[in-house]
């Protein structure tokens, strides 16, 4: 059961420290850009809070992972943290799009 949780840990972790990064760098290029269109300027605060939210996300998704991995004895907190910071990411990121 643990193999199997470790894999979709270390699938989770891999994408939202590749949604972090994407988005980090496209915040620091609309930083640059700033006054070349106003939906720009509009936009990259809805950016820069997808970007700290996807930050948080793989913070928690390394705790789980890295907590199941090494069999330590807070992993299982750590895993309700993670499943837990998900949903409500999710959650969160679906209200910043819809808006």
């Amino acid at each position: 059961m643990n193999k199997g949780l470790q894999i979709v840990n270390a699938s989770i972790l891999a994408l939202n420290v590749t949604f972090a990064l994407t988005l980090g760098v496209v915040t620091l290029i609309y930083s640059f850009y700033l006054d070349a269109a106003p939906r720009i300027r509009e936009e990259w605060s809805m950016v820069g809070l997808m970007t700290a939210i996807f930050t948080v996300l793989s913070l928690t998704s390394y705790a789980g992972f890295f907590g199941l991995w090494r069999q330590k004895s807070w992993r299982w907190p750590a895993q309700g943290l993670m499943w837990a910071s998900l949903l409500l990411g999710g959650a969160l990121l679906l209200r910043i799009l819809r808006t």
